[in-house]
């Protein structure tokens, strides 16, 4: 997921991830998502090395998010918009490598049902295509 996260449009990442990922890097912000997703997180003003935060981040990523949000209570959305992109993109990738609509759901823990949806859904959309 990291890998692309950033890559989607900017209208399915949040706000509050968007500013994270300017001030502090794209780094810090999949870090932050990945470890308090719909959490509420104190960050503190002085960093140091004993902090959990430090630990994820590393000391200069952690200075960083504490010298911007130090003393602050930052809200890290989880995001479901955007995971749920870029799982539907992987889906498609597996799709179009051959897998069955059947294993990729029991890989994603779906019905296939779901699978299908998301599969007819571009395959919908590509057929809009030729005719604009």
């Amino acid at each position: 997921m990291n890998a692309h996260l950033f890559d989607l449009p900017p209208a399915l990442i949040p706000d509050r991830l968007q500013q994270i990922s300017s001030h502090c890097g794209q780094q810090t912000a999949l870090v932050l998502l990945l470890n308090f997703p719909g959490v509420h997180v104190r960050i503190p003003k002085n960093p140091n090395h004993g902090h959990k935060l430090a630990e994820l981040l590393g000391m200069i990523a952690f200075g960083k998010l504490c010298s911007i949000y130090g003393d602050e209570i930052v809200s890290i959305p989880r995001a479901a918009k955007a995971i749920r992109a870029i799982r539907n993109q992987q889906i498609l990738h597996d799709f179009a490598e051959g897998q069955t609509q059947a294993a990729i759901a029991l890989k994603y823990g779906m019905t296939q049902r779901q699978v299908n949806k998301i599969c007819n859904a571009v395959a919908f959309d590509r057929q809009l295509d030729i005719f604009n």
